[in-house]
């Protein structure tokens, strides 16, 4: 069926009841960090602090430069209220809170600051890299804490801001193409140096994010920075793309001629107010300059493979993975009308299988063998989230299976919204705050299966094992290749997708930085 079909307007015009909270909140405790006191709030029995900065505000003589850790502060921080988010490149969405310079902060759910000992979770908010920020009300980490768990929220830089690639332009200290990563491994420093003042354990950390999330915390673990600053992961939907160094600087180049600033010239660019960069992003675009986006992670010096080559070339391999996709990926993106929404979709399932070698039409005769009830279309549909998401989420999954002795377990999320199917973004649910999209998705109650992946992610996190009582979830291993389908009731499959894997194999066991993918 053609997610197309259901109707936008009628479901837009619908509201969400929120949920109120039991009691009125209550200033917190005045928690000492390395960086100086923070007040929160309590509310409902979870202790909240919001908008600690973790580094200096990103601008002025910090622009383009790697993330400066925060300097102390006097006094107490009033920790009662979200701080600013980053600049946004792709839109912004209501209820994101507003843009500005100091947007290098974090947010603390903990349920006791005086425990021992917790387990600590990150949270990396999606948004292409271009939009998003942890302060979005389905990221509220409540529920989590209420689990057991100290969970924190936070803003890296986007766009332009976090990846526009100048080493060939202004040298070698200036705009890595990957600051907004950086920004997430100083993040995790921050983390380690202050998880025990929340009741967090510092040596027990889970990063875990969704789809632009997802990638920048497999970008993160090729940084060969963040090593040992991570003990988990858990990349969910990641489309996992990495830019090349010559189009990044051409992108570069076509911003700095936009903007009128020549090569070298820093100074004139630091200068430009950070409204100015999004204004470019749809012309960036149509120049076709980005594989297949405009902003990614950059392979450079400090990225020195392409994320999906992480494991395989040494990198990660101490670290525990717990990596998935959801069924019905594309959903998302073919529910809203006109083509151009899946145009970029389609793109990459070219440059893709052109850059292996692979026959789209023997690939598309694969997917119809093996699902026949499909209509075409919807093969179509199915080979590209495939190839966006699910084919390298796979090849980490084999490449870290294979080459680490950590553990390694993969998850297909099955659970159907009402009119979205299982989509992407779908388990954000996870959060137990309710489905994506509002109403787009339908009004399919949702609170059963995300108390029951939540545990599944609270085991993992907290011993490396996300089984329950009720459901023994193996690990992901290169013989049996078990994958565990999410649903009201888990269950497993055995060497899933075989023949669609089998048609995608290049792109599965090749190795994409020398592929050029």
């Amino acid at each position: 069926m053609r997610r197309r079909e259901f109707l936008i307007g009628s479901a837009a015009a619908s509201a969400l009841v929120a949920c109120g909270t039991t009691k009125p909140a209550e200033k917190g405790l005045v928690i000492q960090t390395e960086s100086g006191a923070v007040q929160g709030y309590l509310l409902d029995g979870v202790h909240r602090f919001l908008g600690i900065p973790y580094a200096e505000a990103p601008f002025g003589q910090n622009r383009f430069l790697p993330p400066i850790a925060r300097k102390p502060w006097s006094g107490v921080l009033d920790a009662a209220s979200y701080g600013a988010i980053c600049p946004q490149t792709g839109g912004q969405a209501a209820g994101k809170g507003a843009e500005g310079e100091d947007c290098l902060n974090l947010n603390v759910w903990t349920p006791d600051p005086s425990a021992k000992g917790l387990p600590v979770m990150v949270w990396v908010h999606g948004g292409g890299q271009v939009t998003g920020s942890g302060t979005e009300p389905l990221y509220d980490g409540t529920q989590f804490a209420r689990d057991g768990v100290v969970l924190i929220t936070n803003n890296r830089r986007l766009g332009a801001e976090g990846y526009l690639y100048l080493p060939e332009l202004f040298g070698d200290d200036i705009g890595s193409g990957n600051l907004g990563i950086l920004d997430q491994i100083e993040v995790l420093r921050w983390v380690q140096r202050n998880a025990e003042y929340f009741g967090g354990d510092p040596s027990n950390i889970t990063l875990f994010g969704e789809s632009g999330g997802g990638a920048a915390i497999q970008a993160l673990v090729a940084h060969p920075s963040s090593a040992n600053l991570v003990h988990r992961v858990i990349p969910q939907s990641g489309g996992h793309s990495a830019q090349r160094a010559d189009t990044a600087t051409a992108i570069a180049e076509f911003v700095i001629d936009q903007l009128g600033i020549k090569p070298g010239d820093i100074d004139t660019l630091q200068r430009v107010p950070w409204t100015e960069l999004p204004k470019h992003y749809s012309a960036l675009q149509n120049t076709d300059l980005g594989t297949p986006q405009i902003y990614l992670p950059v392979i450079s010096e400090q990225m020195p493979v392409h994320p999906v080559d992480a494991c395989e070339q040494g990198l990660g391999q101490n670290i525990d993975y717990l990596i998935g996709t959801c069924r019905d990926e594309m959903n998302l993106f073919d529910a809203f009308p006109g083509d151009t929404a899946t145009a970029r979709f389609q793109k990459r399932l070219v440059t893709a299988l052109n850059a292996v070698k692979t026959d789209k039409q023997a690939v598309k005769q694969a997917y119809l063998n093996a699902r026949p009830g499909l209509e075409t279309d919807d093969v179509e549909l199915a080979m590209m989230g495939d190839v966006w998401f699910r084919a390298p989420s796979v090849r980490i999954a084999e490449t870290h299976a294979t080459h680490s002795n950590a553990k390694t377990f993969m998850y297909l999320f099955a659970w159907e919204s009402q009119f979205l199917g299982a989509a992407h973004a779908m388990d954000i649910l996870v959060f137990g705050n309710g489905v994506p999209f509002g109403p787009l998705a339908g009004f399919r109650d949702s609170q059963e299966i995300a108390n029951k992946i939540r545990k599944s992610w609270i085991n993992f996190a907290t011993n490396g094992e996300p089984s329950q009582p009720d459901f023994v979830w193996p690990s992901y291993g290169t013989d049996q290749r078990w994958t565990a389908v999410l649903d009201n009731k888990f269950s497993l499959e055995k060497n899933l997708f075989h023949e669609e894997n089998t048609a995608l194999a290049p792109l599965i066991t090749g190795n994409w930085t020398e592929l050029g993918i």
